[in-house]
């Protein structure tokens, strides 16, 4: 769920899930006291380490950007941006498992291309504030 609040300052619920299944309501009428579909999502910061020279990499990254806005749009890539030196990338994501930003990263076209190796370093949202904040 995301919090959103219109003009007036009125706060509504919408539902997440309900982007890609059908049976869940985008905005449930509350009070909504339980839900088959909550999942409490997990923090992740993945570390890329580039394993080819700086120019085989720049041939690849107009692909790697569309990768990760793709993926912004679907609320798993929170945050982005090339180390430096430029020797890799961080980003911020949050997935409901690890299994589930695995598949997402395999999927990446700096790995697939062999141009960046990807370290997956989870941890819980219990110290989370603001706007990376899941539940």
């Amino acid at each position: 769920m995301r919090s959103v609040a219109n003009r007036r300052g009125s706060a509504f619920f919408r539902c997440r899930r309900a982007d890609t299944d059908v049976q869940f309501v985008r905005y449930p009428q509350l009070p909504l006291l339980t839900c088959s579909g909550y999942e409490e999502a997990m923090l992740f910061v993945v570390l890329l380490e580039y394993t080819r020279p700086l120019p085989e990499v720049e041939a690849v990254r107009p692909a790697h950007v569309r990768h990760l806005e793709a993926h912004a749009a679907r609320g798993v890539f929170h945050a982005w941006a090339r180390r430096d030196p430029p020797d890799g990338g961080v980003l911020i994501a949050v997935a409901p498992d690890r299994a589930t930003l695995e598949a997402v990263v395999a999927e990446d076209p700096y790995v697939t291309a062999g141009v960046a190796r990807a370290e997956i370093v989870e941890f819980p949202p219990h110290n989370v504030r603001g706007a990376l904040r899941t539940t």
